[in-house]
């Protein structure tokens, strides 16, 4: 008797991969999102496929609560299926991936995101090449949250979008990536492997908190606005960290949110490296003020880690702690 395919759950959300072009030449959401599966008739050969509609919207108007959302609809089903993939619009899709990532941990199965910078109804898609690729990686011996797109595999805590034009839109910051797709897929010896084990269910988020990108003439108003109106901020610094702290210091809007108990992190705005604000006069002028680095965290990925860590905690040394722990592969060699 023929061996049974692996059963895949598909969830998706809409984005480009599942949009059409209405009147005007411009790109909707479809009436249906999973509607854009028929199209790839071929994926019934890598596996039994379920679908799952979770929105279907434009994925600029993503909000934290469809994490949440998504990551119940996973933990509900791990059970039930081999593996799953999540089709979505690629400018979100690095904070979604994270969100899974720290919100599902101890996995046992994949769970692969996906999407296409050309829709499935036009000439070029890649949107067909990448679908048939997650759901090969969804049915491996692969045990997180990853993003499959173009070529690559890549942690779901690491992935970034450098490319609105390259069909390799997508890059692994810091770390090499988990995987490569060819005409096979390897894996990399960091790529965790399926298991029997409980998966921690974590849905804890706090979307009270606001990230600034720090520029010539930044106004430590602005800075001080965003403390008072948030919990947490994240600032996007200048390569190892670096703020302003002349004329137009930050430094002060900085020491009033820690004292005021707002978490203020301080990431770099650079695709490779990490903050080292001990090296610089004014990187060492954010840590007196209470600022904590980022490390080697992307921007995105520091942005949903401060919302998960301060959905649970209130307390300044707990958040600290978790912030500078490797929770997801996040921080540090990502293994």
């Amino acid at each position: 008797m023929p061996t049974s395919l692996p059963r895949i759950l598909v969830l998706t959300t809409g984005g480009t991969i599942s949009m059409v072009r209405d009147g005007d030449g411009s790109l909707v959401p479809r009436s249906t999102a999973g509607d854009f599966l028929a199209e790839v008739p071929e994926l019934g050969r890598i596996a039994e496929l379920d679908v799952l509609e979770v929105a279907n919207i434009d994925s600029a108007d993503l909000t934290p609560s469809l994490w949440v959302e998504l990551a119940k609809a996973i933990y509900d089903r791990l059970e039930h299926y081999d593996g799953f993939v999540v089709a979505h619009g690629t400018d979100t899709l690095v904070y979604t991936a994270a969100a899974l990532s720290f919100m599902l941990q101890e996995l046992p199965k994949p769970v692969v995101i996906t999407g296409a910078q050309v829709p499935l109804s036009d000439l070029g898609s890649d949107g067909r090449a990448n679908l048939v690729s997650a759901v090969r990686v969804a049915t491996a011996d692969l045990a997180e949250v990853v993003v499959a797109f173009g070529t690559l595999v890549i942690r779901g805590t690491r992935a970034k979008k450098v490319s609105a034009f390259d069909l390799q839109a997508f890059q692994s910051a810091n770390v090499p990536p988990v995987g490569t797709l060819g005409l096979t897929l390897k894996l990399s010896p960091t790529a965790r492997p399926r298991a029997r084990r409980k998966a921690l269910y974590q849905p804890f988020l706090e979307s009270r908190v606001a990230m600034l990108p720090v520029y010539p003439g930044l106004s430590p108003d602005l800075v001080r606005h965003a403390a008072a109106t948030h919990r947490g901020l994240v600032l996007e610094g200048y390569g190892l960290g670096t703020i302003p702290t002349g004329p137009n210091s930050i430094v002060p809007a900085i020491n009033e949110a820690t004292a005021g108990g707002v978490t203020v992190v301080v990431c770099t705005q650079c695709f490779v490296g990490s903050t080292e604000m001990e090296l610089y006069k004014v990187g060492r002028a954010a840590l007196s003020a209470g600022a904590l680095p980022a490390l080697d965290m992307t921007p995105e990925a520091t942005l949903v880690k401060l919302m998960w860590v301060l959905g649970q905690t209130h307390e300044a040394r707990t958040i600290e702690s978790l912030m500078q722990k490797n929770v997801a592969g996040e921080l540090y060699s990502g293994a």
